[in-house]
């Protein structure tokens, strides 16, 4: 056969009976006449029975054999075993019954088809999925370098303005001054140990007054605190300001909540009401006689009472070579059950002047920027969201949004609270300058000796000096809390800023582990901590019970909690338990570390890093950081002028005037959907191509997995039984058959006609001798045996004879089941052809209600401020003119009458030319109304000319004529008034005004 034009080729090929087959996935019912039939249409094949690899690549780019390029290669392949470049019709047929390409038509049978993917075009949700994925990585890559400029500034900033190692410094040194003395804070159990420790230790060691001794000098031996040469100086270097505060926190008796019995044995009760504070100052420059006697005092007049509920001792320090401030604060608390406990209060170090150097600003300036870039940036991806609606809202808060949001709400609140605090201790030196320090300071020096009683109140007013000084600790307290809060707030900002970072992380697989990690293995270790959880609470309850009433840690189950996961009891706790106590514990203590320390949290263990293992294999090869920022670089570089990415997605997600309505995106329809933002042709061809490949890359090919194995041969067991079962079906239907066509009584006979026999056997038997009747016995077994054959063969063929009539109607069958497909696939094509037409008349009268919607769009811009009316009554005043002329051609022709009435003429006409002029001067338009103003402009002209040519005429003969003879003026008036265009504007083609 010779080979033809390449259109019938593909006709022929693709007519061929194999590509059914090959689309319902019947690899079995091909057959090598099937190949060979394909085979035919190479002229190749018809001379030697061979076929070139080479040809056979014709076959990828065919439609019709419902195979892809992939799939061809591969059968090719696998039919080329010797690598000759040459097959046959048998190797085809073997190939594609056994090789790759029959394993892909399976899975294509289970699993449905592969969706293919072209680099023209893409569905609208797969270039959506790509905008996101394009955006969010890009925005999380430049977001890295961001951050971590970020995380750097703030953290600069709070080491400069915190100053966390010289507060450390002065916590240390007020921790000494506590702890040491004659009488260790320790000691103190009640108001009587804690008045011992206030004058033996507590005086000693803050309100030194061994600095100037006149008559010996102090020793370093006996004196392990190196003496200061100023009042008031704590450790040489830290000067207290003004005063020590004890502040009695105490309340008012109320009644107890006890039974009528109790309430006669104790009628009220204590630390049941609002406590109310009272101030005692302790001024360093008296006299520590004076301030132990006043210690005296008040233990005698039982100052801290029943009422007390705790007492804060306070002391505010300055130190000079820090340039800091050092808010002390200890508190002596009494409980309910007459327990003592000591608290270390809130200790506070800030620096006096946060910006005494301006360089200092610098960090906090260059934070808040980076914070104003980000919120600029958020508000550039919010607003035109919040343009769609509130769907584009909910788009647009995602979880990673909310946390930029966050970021950027959390920092400028914690830049609130640092101000907060810069201006309250900008408030303490205008505090400070009014005490009068340096007038008792002065006195000191004078007197040689610190200030008896009425010696310092000769130099001050003590009540106001006390109300200074409570102004001042009160303002102190407020800037150490400011102080205390900014310092939180920078701490949860720097975990805000972790979350920047995992966002970061998402950019880069390689930094996305930690993440997916996580969030793979949310869900196990969520069950796995219930699990724990109710373990972990059952054993610190039973700690609770078991060891609440002897041992601290286990007094609350909240404590027992802690207690539990520091690691539990030690042996310190359990030797002072009885024996069987003992046991108890340590059955407790080594069941609690076997299942919860070893095995609880090495199964946890296990579960995440058996989540890191599958999602670091998962993740393959991915590239590296600094890999993936050069290609952003070069991907920024080509697509600088490009349509930005975050307009595109929330055009194109409108859900009320989307951009792109139609499912499928194009480079044409995607120019078409942002010809008003003017897309150009190579930002479409990226998008679309971009979209199409991820797609590709995110389809997962269809592989079998040992079920889908297991699956498959499952079917084919029932399939197999299924034919046995059928076989059987048509065995008894042919028993049945042959049983109703007589056959039952020829057995029968047969059965009668051997059992006759067989009488006549044992007659004949008894009667003959035995050398015949061994004889006739030989002969008869003959006979018999010649009968079962021709009965056996008889039934062979009449079985024969059913299954080839069996077989002609399951062809006639086939044939009709041939032709009704064939006839549905017809009418199938023909509603497919029907429905391609429709649509394509649809696309062109969308284009063209398109093309009519912007044409009216532009004329309306061009007719703006046009009168309508104007255009509309201007044939009746042409009309009016022209009546008007004819009558004055009949009234008087005279040669003065007739200049008159044409100056009027004139006027009139130049009156309509104005409104002609300024008509067409707006419209602006070529189309017919200005052919038409044109051309009334001409007959307008033609008429003067005409007019004037008669009226020198008249002068000359001075006879007069009918003007109606005049050729062409009424007529051409009328005509113009009646067909013009300017009266019907229906005709005009909007497409055309520009």
């Amino acid at each position: 056969m010779a080979m033809m034009g390449a259109n019938p080729f593909n006709q022929r090929v693709a007519q061929c009976a194999m590509w059914e087959k090959v689309r319902e996935g019947h690899v079995h019912l091909i057959t090598q006449e099937d190949v060979e039939n394909v085979l035919l249409n190479f002229e190749e094949h018809e001379a030697s029975g061979h076929v070139s690899t080479l040809e056979l690549v014709r076959l990828a780019g065919l439609d019709g054999t419902y195979l892809t390029s992939e799939e061809i290669r591969d059968w090719i392949k696998d039919a080329d075993k010797d690598g000759l470049g040459r097959v046959t019709a048998e190797d085809l047929h073997r190939a594609i019954t056994k090789g790759s390409v029959a394993f892909s038509l399976v899975k294509k049978a289970m699993f449905g088809k592969e969706q293919e993917h072209k680099l023209t075009e893409c569905s609208l949700d797969e270039i959506l999925k790509w905008l996101h994925y394009e955006y969010e990585k890009n925005s999380n890559l430049w977001s890295l370098p961001q951050t971590l400029v970020l995380f750097s500034v703030f953290v600069m900033a709070s080491a400069l303005h915190l100053n966390v190692w010289e507060a450390y410094k002065l916590t240390r040194v007020w921790t000494t001054v506590m702890s040491q003395g004659d009488y260790l804070q320790w000691w103190v159990v009640d108001v009587s140990t804690l008045m011992l420790w206030l004058e033996q230790a507590f005086l000693r060691n803050v309100l030194r007054q061994d600095m100037i001794s006149w008559l010996a000098q102090p020793e370093e031996a006996s004196d392990p605190l190196v003496s200061n040469p100023f009042p008031g100086r704590v450790l040489q270097e830290g000067q207290v300001v003004g005063a020590v505060r004890l502040r009695r926190w105490h309340s008012i008796e109320q009644p107890c909540n006890t039974g009528t019995f109790y309430k006669e044995l104790v009628p009220t009760c204590f630390l049941k009401s609002e406590l109310y504070p009272e101030d005692w100052f302790m001024f360093y420059h008296e006299k520590r006689t004076v301030i132990e006697q006043d210690i005296q005092d008040r233990t005698n007049q039982n100052w801290l009472d029943l009422n007390t509920a705790y007492l804060d001792i306070q002391v505010l320090t300055y130190n000079a070579h820090q340039a800091m401030f050092f808010f002390g604060t200890n508190r002596y608390q009494w409980m309910e059950s007459g327990r003592f406990i000591i608290r270390d209060g809130p200790n506070e170090a800030f620096v006096d002047g946060p910006y005494f150097n301006l360089l200092y600003a610098v960090p906090d300036l260059i934070f808040i920027l980076m914070l104003w870039g980000i919120l600029y940036g958020e508000l550039k991806e919010a607003i035109p969201a919040a343009m769609n609606g509130l769907d584009g809202i909910k788009d647009y808060l995602a979880f990673w949004n909310v946390v930029d949001w966050f970021a950027i709400c959390f920092g400028i609140t914690t830049v609130c609270f640092w101000l907060n605090f810069v201006l309250a201790v900008g408030g303490l030196p205008k505090l400070l300058s009014t005490l009068p320090s340096d007038a008792l300071d002065l006195a000191v020096f004078s007197n040689q000796s610190y200030l008896e009683r009425h010696e310092f109140n000769g130099v001050v007013d003590r009540l106001e000096f006390e109300q200074q000084m409570a102004d001042i600790f009160n303002l102190a307290e407020e800037t150490s809390e400011a102080h205390r809060i900014a310092r939180w707030m920078i701490l949860g900002y720097l975990f805000v800023l972790m979350f920047k970072f995992f966002k970061a992380f998402r950019s880069n697989d390689r930094l996305d582990v930690v993440i997916q990690t996580i969030t793979d293995s949310a869900v196990d270790v969520a069950h796995f901590a219930f699990a724990f959880a109710l373990v972990f609470s059952g054993f610190a309850l039973g700690g609770m019970m078991l060891f609440g009433t002897k041992v601290q840690g286990f007094h609350t189950l909240v404590s027992s909690l802690f207690f539990c996961w520091r690691g539990g009891i030690g042996m310190d706790d359990v030797e002072s338990f009885e024996v069987w106590f003992q046991v108890l514990a340590y059955f407790w203590h080594f069941s609690y570390l076997g299942l919860m320390s070893i095995l609880m949290i090495n199964i946890l263990v296990g579960l995440i890093f058996e989540a890191y293992g599958r999602i670091r294999s998962g993740a393959g090869e991915p590239p590296t950081l600094l890999e993936q920022v050069g290609e952003a670089v070069d991907t920024l570089k080509e697509t600088k002028s490009f349509l930005d990415m975050w307009y595109i997605i929330c055009e194109l997600e409108d859900d009320d005037f989307p951009a792109h309505p139609a499912p499928t995106v194009t480079v044409r329809s995607l120019k078409k959907a942002f010809a008003k933002d003017r897309m150009s042709k190579d930002n479409a061809e990226y998008l679309v191509e971009s979209a199409s490949m991820y797609a590709k890359k995110q389809a997962k090919k269809v592989e079998l997995s040992v079920s889908d194995g297991v699956r498959m041969i499952g079917q084919t067991r029932t399939n197999a039984h299924k034919l046995m079962a059928l076989s059987e079906q048509v065995n008894s239907l042919l028993k049945k058959f042959h049983m109703k066509h007589g056959e039952g009584s020829h057995d029968q006979n047969w059965t009668n006609l051997f059992a006759t026999e067989k009488k006549q056997e044992v007659k004949e038997t008894v009667e003959e001798d035995p050398l015949a009747r061994n004889a006739k016995n030989v002969k008869q077994a003959e006979v018999v045996s010649r009968k079962a054959v021709s009965r056996e063969e008889t039934l062979i063929n009449r079985m024969r004879n059913f299954a080839s009539d069996l077989v002609g109607v399951t062809k006639e069958q086939n044939k009709l089941l041939d032709w009704i497909s064939h006839t549905i696939t017809e009418r199938g094509q023909g509603i497919t052809e029907k429905d391609s037409w429709a649509r394509q008349k649809t696309a062109v009268l969308t284009d063209r209600c398109e093309k009519i919607e912007i044409s009216v769009g532009k004329l309306g811009e061009c007719l703006k401020g046009v009168d309508p009316t104007q255009l509309r009554n201007m044939p009746e005043r042409l009309k009016a003119c022209a009546e008007r002329i004819h009558q004055m051609q009949m009234e008087d022709c005279s040669p003065v009458s007739g200049e008159d009435h044409i100056s009027l003429f004139q006027s009139q006409l130049s009156s309509i030319a104005n409104d002609v002029a300024h008509i067409s001067e707006t419209c602006k338009a070529k189309v017919d109304v200005y052919d038409a103003l044109q051309r009334s402009d001409q007959v307008i002209n033609r008429v003067l000319a005409t007019y004037t040519r008669v009226v020198e005429q008249d002068k000359q003969t001075e006879t007069s004529e009918d003007f109606s003879d005049l050729p062409g003026v009424t007529q051409t008036f009328t005509d113009f008034s009646v067909g013009s265009p300017i009266d019907d504007m229906s005709h005009v083609n909007s497409g055309e005004f520009m």
